[in-house]
């Protein structure tokens, strides 16, 4: 057999470079492009949010959930009533605490206070939320709240 003369070989060469080459340039526009959309995106998300929170019609993607109890006896407090601080901004989420304490409200992600009453006890008040709301304004969190006696009850 004989060898394959010197430009045939330098041909067959520079194509597979090139196919190298087109694979890499190829995959870095798909990464770019995917990126862009990206981005496109998280902008208006972001955007549709702040304009929810200005008319304060923004849906409840948040979830807070977790277990009311006695500060001194450590025992279930029921029907806690479960709210967003009145004080702040609107929309205003509610819940009650089952007969064992557990809750699980439905509110927005923004950082905010969480208000907790109940017959014969002091309210509370616990920050809930996240920083980073405007990029990611969905998930969960689990509190523990400790309501505190009104004057002599147990």
């Amino acid at each position: 057999m004989p060898l394959p003369e010197f430009w045939r070989d330098e041909a067959g060469e520079e194509r597979r470079l090139f196919r190298k080459q087109a694979v890499r340039v190829s995959l870095i526009f798909v990464g770019f492009c995917a990126a862009v959309c990206f981005a496109f995106w998280w902008s208006s998300s972001a955007v549709n949010f702040g304009a929810s929170r200005i008319g304060a019609t923004t849906a409840a993607t948040y979830i807070v959930s977790g277990r009311v109890t006695d500060a001194k006896s450590g025992r279930p407090v029921p029907w806690v009533d479960v709210q967003d601080d009145p004080g702040g901004p609107a929309p205003h989420h509610r819940t009650l605490a089952s007969l064992h304490g557990e809750f699980e409200l439905h509110t927005v992600a923004e950082p905010h206070y969480l208000v907790f009453t109940a017959l014969g006890y002091k309210p509370a008040r616990q920050k809930v939320g996240r920083v980073w709301y405007l990029w990611m304004p969905s998930g969960a969190e689990r509190i523990e709240i400790r309501l505190e006696p009104e004057g002599g009850a147990e």
